[in-house]
């Protein structure tokens, strides 16, 4: 049996972040095939609750305990850093804590529970946590594992630091991700780019079949008929996600509705650009992805980035909701050969003063060509529909469950 500690830095127990998505779901699906498992993650104190309560509800303990470590502040003064552990319905032992400046505390924290726990494997997706368990006491118990989930956490190549927090000192992560023992890329297109830019061998692995599953039922997602609806939507609207695209797209169709839900790329500057159109409207993030499948028609994901993988494209095609994406980084990957994946010019890692990507001009006439086909004809639609659901489930049924358990039993 396994004994997986996972460090989860998302904000929230549920945030809605492809990342977090496939640690949670990796995490569970370990949990599930009878392995041990324990997370340490930011988390409110309503969502503890919350977790508490549906562990109680499906007959197991939660086993809630809340501790203060004492935390000293730059002047000196002693506060108090509340933890709670628990365990879920899911029976993951999770330790919550709150976010604090100071840092010293939540290495003593960490390592503190990972001795606790004795793992076997501890799995991570930032540079703090492979530092500490780099020189953690007991390091030789267990294997330590990176996920990918952007290449811009890869300390090498074009993108590197792209995203803030991603890659804090390159050329000492370089050197701490060659002796890790193993490190899972989420997609073909992050595994090459690690080879081509790092010469960095990593083990690739679709997202465990949980990741798809839907979250109240726990089966398949329900296959929506939304050829009647008339909004096509995009989650996380800010320029390396195409936002120029979405933009000239409403302009050259004043007559057809969209509508965009904020994440963690959305800022103020880009939201004012959508404002200031009559035919789109701006919702908050959500963590019910249901809110979006069950309004939209289309899906358009532009992105001009590494995508990763694309977890939306796969989530909105298992629920037959065709997606008309770009072909950047591992979307093609995500899109299983369902029409429509358009070329795109992509970034290239040029920055503006401000950091941000340079994003290159586009050629819309593909985008607006394929959008009207599928918007306006009834026929094409259905029959996009049709395929998108059933293509999406063969794939799915494809998936090994346990292809994640056995790539981490195999590490010597």
């Amino acid at each position: 049996m396994l004994r997986v500690f996972l460090v989860q830095t998302a904000q929230g127990l549920t945030p809605s972040s492809g990342g977090y998505k496939a640690n949670i779901s990796l995490l569970r699906s370990l949990s599930g095939q009878g392995n041990a498992t324990a997370q340490i993650c930011y988390a409110n104190d309503d969502e503890v609750e919350q977790y508490a309560s549906r562990a109680a509800a499906n007959g197991i303990e939660p086993n809630v305990d809340n501790t203060l470590l004492p935390v000293v502040d730059p002047k000196g003064a002693v506060h108090g850093l509340s933890v709670k552990t628990f365990t879920d319905e899911n029976k993951i032992h999770n330790i919550r804590d709150e976010l604090s400046a100071r840092m010293q505390t939540l290495v003593r924290l960490f390592s503190s529970h990972i001795t606790a726990f004795k793992p076997t494997h501890v799995i991570f997706n930032d540079p703090i946590t492979m530092k500490i368990t780099a020189f953690h006491p007991v390091r030789n118990t267990f294997k330590r594992v990176n996920i990918i989930h952007t290449a811009e956490q890869l300390p090498f190549g074009p993108f590197v630091a792209g995203v803030d927090g991603h890659c804090l000192s390159p050329k000492v992560e370089n050197d701490m991700l060659r002796k890790l023992d193993g490190i899972w890329s989420v997609s073909m297109a992050v595994k090459e780019y690690a080879s081509t830019h790092g010469s960095l061998a990593t083990k690739f692995l679709v997202h465990p079949p949980m990741t798809y599953l839907d979250k109240v039922a726990g089966g398949m997602p329900v296959v929506r008929n939304n050829i009647d609806k008339d909004e096509i939507g995009m989650v996380n609207p800010c320029p390396h996600k195409g936002l120029s695209i979405l933009v000239a797209l409403a302009k050259k169709f004043p007559d057809m509705k969209f509508v965009t839900w904020k994440s963690w790329g959305s800022r103020t500057v880009h939201l004012d650009q959508l404002r200031a159109l009559p035919n789109v409207k701006i919702e908050s993030t959500t963590k019910n992805t249901d809110e979006i499948w069950d309004r939209i028609k289309v899906l358009l994901v532009p992105s001009l980035w590494h995508e990763a993988w694309g977890i939306v494209v796969t989530e909105a095609q298992l629920r037959g909701i065709p997606v008309i994406a770009s072909n950047a980084g591992g979307l093609p990957e995500a899109k299983i050969g369902l029409p429509y994946c358009i070329p795109v010019n992509e970034v290239t890692g040029e920055r503006h003063a401000n950091g941000d990507y340079v994003v290159p001009d586009q050629d819309i006439a593909p985008w607006e060509v394929a959008l009207e086909k599928v918007m306006t004809d009834r026929d094409e639609y259905q029959a996009l529909q049709t395929l998108t659901a059933t293509k999406a489930s063969e794939w799915f049924h494809g998936l090994d469950p346990r292809a994640h358990e056995k790539w981490l039993m195999s590490m010597e």
